[in-house]
């Protein structure tokens, strides 16, 4: 018979760890990922849709912590993209902009096109057990498009709130009118099922169907239908939300259908359309129905966009006056048109010809090829308003040859029209062509720099006996620079005017005032180049893209086509109206393939780029602007104005004949922070934010309550309880130190009181002598109902306050409406600061 008490402590040891077991963790489910849809699904580089279905535990109580999301690259095998441990909604639907690119992809905005990708994710709840709490990785592999197509906007469903916003040209509600059956616009997948669907009602407007999300993300198309009436439509927008507050602004062309016919549109990622038809069950982006009429947008918040100057004609360079009049009519920049004329912008936006007929040969040519030579970089004296031009023109004599020259150009009326020319440098004999040929100027404590091309001569490049490629430095009469580091007295040449050599086409420069510095973009055969300009060094140019990587800060690989580059810097105009964080940057054009249509993966675009205090490269390229279009326009020209960054589009962009037509434009980029759509950095729009109810806007001007100068917590008091407000004050840091005081009214804000010095406090003293509420704030501030509405500003220029209505507060004061704003009083000059107003309900 076994001896039973031997068996009991191995019975108690089992017991004890099937009960442990029991209550050990156990991970999550793997997730299942949704988006990508399909294994290789083929995505948009810029726009990956990260999704998966909602998150699965067998234990009881455990719910999502959290989810890591993972991109990784075959080639080179690593991990390019990472959001790490996100919680929230982006926990089960996340975006490219949640996380951060790494390793080989670091300081990129994008995955690389035509590329596959695995994505790795898995979920964490909320054991806190760090050895269970994730679950196992799911993967998926998908492909990206190639970036020089169209990528079609997907969506999965249409937020009801905010309502879509369908506008013509105007910003006025479209009206689809009537009709048996009536008109029908729908955006639906090839399927036909729908996303959201709009129809004519005998009055103005439109009837909405909202139906619920599809399982996943679709192509969208735009199908309209004509009904028992014919339909004659202008060019629209249409804005529709997507669940989770992305919104896609669709733009339309104008529509004449006769009665019962339709039309078909596939919808590009930008919102432009491209014409379709019944019959497709992909997205044909081969014939282009409507694009924005300005197809540029600003990688980042804050920024708007412009049209200066229109009707130019290949515009290469602009020039700032660097000391413009203040007169509406006196000069303020100055474009130069390829085939020689120079335009003359003033202060009021008109546009004229300051010198034509600057080019002596007929250039129009091939493009790429011999129409790419003529009129390019420009420069005006600071002094006499005197405007330089570097142009190519005939070699006197049969050869046919083109010669470069730098002209100085006077006037006799304010700088509005040349009078007068003179040639400064002719440089006899270096016969230059398309693109590689003179270009940059810029003027720097008085002296002259010029960039030359080789002539596609690269043996030019490095010869001393030659003006070709290099960039050059003279006094303003065209002599050399005695500084310069070959300059030799006894016999002056091409050799006396090297600041630097060993150059291919190093279209554009630009002084740095930090270092004191000037850098150079240049192209290369199927490598480009960034690099600053050292007196004296050779950049060794002799042939091969492999010499364009010497003394390089960065090489675009493949070539992208930088034009010109430009420096956002407190020296020249300030910083142009930009913030801070951008002093100091460098912004560079990259114009792309010659005359390419429509978005294109290298080019198309200006890059920002930081460097450290002695010019080493920090980040960058970093996308700050980038076409969106279906047409030809590109980058070119770059300029740091006053108010803004300027660039010119080189060609017309749609409806165009040819890369010569007339009819590209002049862009500013300014920095507007009021425009910004996320004013408090939550990374989501603050109308989404207030829609859906994440923030409250109870004043509603449009913006959550905490990016107000004056907020507070509630809108309602409920008398018969009691209750209080918090409010919060936010004033400037200017105003630290000074007054503020909380004011109150009880018949409205309009139209305010006027306390002198062009302010306006929001809020009225009544019809009668004095509103009662006004009265009683005025003369009760820091009391128990009143408390702290009069005081100091902290450092910060904040404060607060609080209005309590205790229980007891007569009733009928219930359904009254009353406001409060505040005001920043300094002794020495009086009301310095009046803030927005918020409502407040008294109900029962």
């Amino acid at each position: 018979m076994p001896d039973l008490r031997r068996l009991a402590p191995l019975t108690i040891s089992i017991c004890a760890s099937a009960s442990f077991a029991a209550a050990q963790n156990n991970p999550p489910n793997a997730p299942t990922i949704t988006e990508p849809a399909t294994v290789g699904q083929q995505v948009s580089p810029f726009d990956v849709h990260l999704e998966t279905a909602p998150f699965m535990d067998v234990d009881a109580g455990d719910t999502h912590a959290g989810t890591d999301w993972e991109i990784w690259s075959f080639a080179p095998l690593e991990r390019v993209w990472a959001a790490l441990n996100v919680t929230g909604f982006e926990s089960v639907h996340a975006h490219l902009s949640d996380g951060v690119f790494e390793n080989s992809l670091a300081g990129a905005d994008s995955l690389g096109p035509s590329t596959a990708y695995s994505l790795r994710v898995r979920h964490k709840d909320s054991s806190g057990d760090p050895a269970t709490e994730w679950s196992p990785f799911s993967q998926r592999i998908f492909t990206t498009g190639s970036a020089t197509s169209n990528i079609p906007l997907e969506l999965d469903d249409v937020a009801s709130s905010p309502e879509p916003r369908w506008i013509d040209s105007t910003g006025a509600d479209m009206d689809l009118g009537g009709g048996a059956p009536a008109p029908s616009l729908r955006l639906d997948n090839h399927s036909g099922n729908l996303f959201i669907r709009f129809d004519g009602q005998a009055g103005p407007g439109y009837q909405i169907t909202n139906p619920g999300p599809l399982s996943h993300h679709d192509p969208v198309r735009v199908v309209i239908e004509a009904g028992g009436q014919p339909l004659s439509l202008p060019e629209s927008t249409l804005t529709v939300i997507e669940s989770g507050c992305e919104a896609a602004t669709i733009f339309l062309p104008s529509i004449s259908l006769q009665a019962g016919q339709d039309a078909y549109f596939w919808v590009g990622a930008q919102g432009n359309t491209f014409i379709g038809d019944a019959s497709q069950s992909q997205p044909d982006f081969s014939n282009p129905a409507q694009s924005a009429d300005v197809p540029w947008v600003v990688n980042e918040p804050g920024y708007e966009i412009d049209v200066v100057a229109e009707n130019l004609q290949l515009p290469i360079n602009i020039a700032f006056v660097p000391n413009p009049g203040p007169n509406p009519g006196d000069p303020k920049f100055y474009v130069t048109e390829l085939y020689g004329a120079i335009k003359v912008v003033t202060n009021d936006g008109t546009m004229s010809n300051y010198a034509t007929g600057l080019v002596d040969f007929t250039p129009t040519g091939a493009f790429p090829g011999s129409g790419e030579q003529g009129l390019t970089g420009i420069a005006v004296d600071p002094v006499s308003g005197d405007v330089f031009a570097s142009l190519l023109r005939d070699e006197p004599g049969p050869s046919n040859d083109h010669e470069p020259r730098i002209i100085r150009l006077s006037s006799n009326d304010g700088g509005l029209t040349a009078a007068n020319e003179t040639t400064i440098l002719y440089m006899a004999g270096e016969n230059q062509g398309q693109s590689h040929q003179i270009s940059n100027l810029e003027i720097i404590d008085g002296k002259l720099y010029c960039h030359m091309g080789d002539g596609f001569n690269a043996s030019t490049s490095r010869n001393f006996s030659s003006y070709r490629g290099k960039i050059l430095r003279m006094n303003l009469d065209g002599s050399p620079d005695t500084s310069n580091p070959f300059y030799n007295p006894s016999t002056i040449n091409s050799r006396d005017y090297i600041y630097c050599l060993g150059v291919r086409n190093p279209f554009g420069g630009a002084w740095r005032a930090a270092d004191n510095s000037r850098y150079f973009v240049e192209n290369g055969p199927s490598v480009d180049r960034f690099a600053k300009a050292v007196a004296g060094r050779d950049y060794l140019w002799s042939g091969s893209d492999s010499h364009m990587f010497n003394f390089a800060l960065y090489n675009w690989q493949p070539a992208t086509g930088p034009v010109n580059i430009e420096f956002i810097q407190p020296e020249t105009f300030g910083g142009s109206g930009f913030p801070p964080e951008k002093f100091d940057r460098a912004f560079v054009t990259e114009s792309g393939p010659t005359y390419a249509n429509g978005q294109q993966a290298n080019g198309k675009r200006i890059t920002e780029w930081e460097l450290d205090a002695s010019g080493a490269l920090v980040s960058g390229p970093t996308t700050f602007l980038e076409y969106t279009g279906t047409g030809r326009a590109t980058v070119c020209g770059l300029a740091a104005g006053p108010d803004g960054l300027y660039f010119t589009e080189l060609y017309k962009d749609q409806n165009t004949t040819g890369p010569t037509a007339v009819g590209a434009r002049v862009i500013r980029v300014r920095y507007s922070p009021s425009t910004s759509d996320d004013c408090n950095g939550s990374g989501t729009p603050d109308w989404c934010e207030i829609a859906t109810g994440m923030v409250h806007d109870l004043d509603g001007n449009g913006l959550p309550d905490e990016c107000d100068p004056l907020a507070a917590d509630t809108d309602v008091i409920t008398l018969s309880t009691g209750g209080s407000v918090q409010f919060t004050i936010d004033a400037d840091a200017g105003f630290a130190g000074k007054t503020y005081w909380l004011l109150g009214s009880s018949s409205g804000t309009m139209p305010g009181i006027a306390l002198g010095g062009g302010l306006t406090l929001p809020l009225n003293p009544g019809s009668a002598a004095v509103d009662p509420w006004l009265n009683l704030t005025m003369l009760n501030p820091n009391t128990a109902i009143l408390m702290n509405t009069l005081g100091p500003l902290d450092a910060n220029g904040d404060g607060s306050a609080t209005l309590t209505l205790p229980l007891g507060t007569p009733l009928a004061l219930a359904g009254l409406s009353i406001h409060h704003a505040y005001v920043v009083y300094d002794p020495a000059v009086g009301f310095v600061y009046a803030s927005n107003a918020v409502p407040l309900q008294l109900t029962l």
